[in-house]
């Protein structure tokens, strides 16, 4: 019976502990939830498209079909040709540009897509590129930069072994068309063209009966 009274008596001060707490908790004044304003403020402002970002993507954003030329190499010995589309489109914020890119030639049926943003550090943009042909699935797109009315880009890659240089030039700037052309060399002394795409907006392709 002792043990029992013990045991009653501690379950009754902690009854009265527990009930002192309680008390104390209701007449402590209540936290204010916090804000709207006041959460937002904690949250960093959505990023700004560049004006270098803007420039390109007023450029070459839309619907395009597109008309390929391969010249004679040690790729194309015969050369050829190609047709096809691409859509270009601002990414999310306008902070990029995507390319989603479909042709049939004489190698049978390509297609790729790519992201380009601006690099403010490096004063360029950079690029990511994805394609059917690529054995990694995607490689960079190197770095380009504007001359004038010239976008010109260069990257390193290798094929077969060796090394490759390559360089993309995107000129012939109307509302309705540019021309994309690829050289490439060993090194950048040694470029020979290698392919020209010519993008027309789809609409004044249609009107033309391309």
């Amino acid at each position: 019976m002792r043990i029992i009274g013990k045991g009653i008596a501690l379950m009754m001060l902690a009854a009265l502990f527990c009930a002192t707490l309680m008390a104390q908790d209701q007449d402590m004044p209540k936290k204010p939830p916090a804000s709207r304003a006041v959460v937002n403020a904690k949250m960093p402002p959505p990023p700004q498209a560049s004006p270098e970002m803007t420039k390109l993507i007023q450029a070459m954003s839309g619907t395009w079909t597109v008309s390929e030329k391969y010249e004679q190499s040690p790729m194309f010995p015969t050369g050829g040709t190609g047709k096809g589309t691409a859509k270009l489109w601002a990414g999310p914020g306008g902070t990029s540009l995507l390319e989603s890119y479909q042709s049939t030639n004489m190698m049978g049926k390509f297609s790729g897509f790519g992201t380009t943003w601006w690099d403010a550090k490096a004063q360029s943009y950079r690029g990511v590129w994805c394609d059917s042909m690529t054995p990694s699935g995607c490689d960079s797109s190197g770095s380009s930069k504007w001359d004038g009315e010239t976008l010109a880009g260069m990257m390193e890659s290798e094929m077969n072994g060796q090394k490759m240089v390559t360089k993309i030039t995107y000129t012939n700037w109307t509302p309705n068309s540019f021309v994309m052309t690829m050289s490439t060399g060993p090194d950048a002394n040694s470029l020979k063209d290698l392919m020209m795409v010519t993008y027309t907006k789809a609409a004044a392709a249609a009107k033309m009966g391309q």
